[in-house]
């Protein structure tokens, strides 16, 4: 009689347990080889996670930084250059003249940058925000000019800006007063580093600041014939020092200078060389030239900051920065027009622009977008793609050993299988007497090679499930103490729904797989022969 299938289970079951040391070690030679799969494949999943998990949940991950290319400053032509200033001796080889040229050419255009710089334009910044997924657009300047508090006057860096918005941790670095209100031109946020060099050290006095008028002068300062003149005659050329009253005196006597020259012990070539130095020609038409040019707004201080704290760069800042601005003057964006707008190096437009892209949008196409207008982005995308390929490769990399540990248990459970062939020969020869036909005997080993499959992969993931609760909190620590800091992700290893199927299926899969090349000679052994075999 043809043997039913529960004939062909029990017997499969009865010979793994007629051999049980034997089998005993296969299974714990897959259970092993499917615990290090499901604990790389977990781990990968995990790490990639991770990386998603603590770069997407942080604000920074969202904000671009938009500005125009090499930062807004055009090399001058190299039609514009000076021969002279670029010549190269024609006794030198080709290669090296060539090659010495290209660096005078380059020496120069860093060494004379254009006095108009290349700036993002109002249009463009109308076409950033009407970008998708793009919740706010921030535009804000930097300026460097003078500012003056009373009679006192000390050169100052300008940064104006969505403050509230764009810099969250101005709240966290104020230590008096308030924030400015948006939208409100003439409210300004100092620094301590400001009022400290105002002489102001005290918190007493720092409290004193608020309230108090500020006159922030950007393009060429006021007085500016006298500040040069004091930096010439101040001891190290400290003319900060000099006051107002002091500067505008200066620049009354820089003014009158130029008739008392031949009053000077002085050579008549002397003399002409510094009247060549003083006497600059007028500007066309009239008009002011960019040097003369220069804008003065009074602001009422209503807050003082703290100074951010200075890091070491770090590449992972891209995840934790400090946005807050380093400069030591704070206005809101409502004062461009009154600061900048007049001035004709800065013209119509703006140095950089903050892009925030809701989270959970496309940020991808959102870069490229604004890199297909021309402008320059910079932002955490690249370094976390980088991340994460490289986490994703290392991964594949692990999962690779595991799946070659694998394939070493499915080559014992082929010698299993074979020496099992060999002893149970005369027992093949009688299953085949009573009627067991050549695909019975096949299907009996190779459910053997799947139940070992399926035990040994059942078991490898409650073993990789065990050995990824100690190993998760050594990974947090490893992570953390790179880091310096907590981090906000909780687990390292991931376990999706489909991840035991697949370390199960695969495990059968090898192991049935390896089990066909006995199966099949056990099927093919004579009946007369097998029950001949002692």
């Amino acid at each position: 009689a043809p043997m039913r299938t529960s004939d062909l289970i029990r017997t499969a079951f009865g010979g793994l347990w007629r051999q049980k040391a034997r089998s005993a070690l296969t299974l714990i030679g897959v259970a092993v080889g499917a615990a290090a799969l499901a604990y790389t494949l977990s781990l990968g999943v995990g790490l990639r996670a991770f990386i998603e998990n603590e770069f997407k949940s942080r604000r920074e991950f969202w904000q671009l930084r938009v500005t125009p290319p090499n930062y807004g400053r055009v090399p001058i032509p190299e039609a514009d250059i000076p021969p002279g200033e670029i010549a190269v001796s024609a006794d030198l080889p080709a290669d090296r003249r060539d090659r010495l040229r290209k660096r005078l050419i380059q020496d120069y255009q860093n060494t004379h940058p254009p006095a108009k710089a290349v700036l993002v334009t109002r249009e463009q910044v109308e076409a950033l925000q009407r970008l998708p997924d793009v919740e706010a657009v921030n535009t804000f300047q930097y300026g460097y000019g003078t500012a003056t508090l009373g009679e006192a006057r000390h050169s100052a860096t300008v940064y104006c800006g969505k403050l509230t918005e764009f810099t969250p941790s101005l709240h966290e670095h104020l230590l008096h007063g308030r924030t400015i209100r948006p939208g409100a031109a003439d409210e300004a946020v100092v620094s301590e580093l400001m009022l400290y060099r105002f002489g102001l050290t005290t918190e007493e006095k720092l409290r004193g600041a608020v309230g108090k008028k500020l006159r922030v002068t950007l393009g060429q300062p006021e007085f500016a014939r006298g500040n040069a003149l004091a930096s010439l005659l101040s001891p190290e050329g400290r003319h900060e020092q000099v006051n107002r009253g002091q500067a505008e005196v200066l620049d009354r006597i820089a003014r009158q200078l130029p008739q008392y020259i031949d009053q000077f012990d002085l050579t008549d070539l002397e003399k002409a060389a510094v009247k060549a130095v003083l006497s600059a020609k007028p500007p066309a038409r009239g008009a002011k030239s960019v040097n003369e040019v220069s804008t003065s707004v009074d602001f009422t201080v209503v807050g003082v900051t703290r100074l951010p704290e200075v890091k070491r760069f770090d590449p992972t800042d891209l995840l934790s920065g400090d946005p807050m601005p380093a400069s030591e003057v704070l206005v809101d964006p409502a004062a461009a027009d009154l600061l900048f707008a007049g001035l004709p190096q800065y013209g119509l437009g703006y140095t950089d622009v903050g892009v925030r892209v809701r989270p959970g949008g496309e940020l991808q196409p959102v870069v490229s977008a604004i890199e297909g207008m021309g402008l320059v982005t910079f932002n955490s995308l690249r370094f976390y793609n980088s991340v994460k390929r490289e986490v994703t490769l290392i991964s594949a990399g692990l999962t690779l050993f595991a799946v070659l540990s694998m394939v070493v248990s499915a080559i014992g459970i082929t010698n299993t299988l074979f020496t099992s062939v060999l002893e149970r020969t005369r027992e093949i020869g009688i299953w085949k007497a009573v009627g067991a036909r050549d695909g019975h005997v096949l299907w009996m080993f190779l459910l053997e090679g799947a139940v070992v499959g399926l035990v040994g992969g059942l078991a490898g993931l409650g073993l990789a499930c065990l050995a990824s609760i100690p190993s998760d909190g050594w990974v947090k620590s490893l992570i953390e103490h790179q880091r310096g800091e907590e981090l906000l992700t909780k687990t390292y290893f991931g376990w999706p729904v489909w991840l035991a199927p697949t370390v199960a299926g695969f495990s059968v899969l090898l192991t049935t797989t390896a089990a066909v090349f006995p199966a099949r000679r056990a099927a093919r052994v004579p009946p007369v022969e097998a029950l001949r075999h002692e």
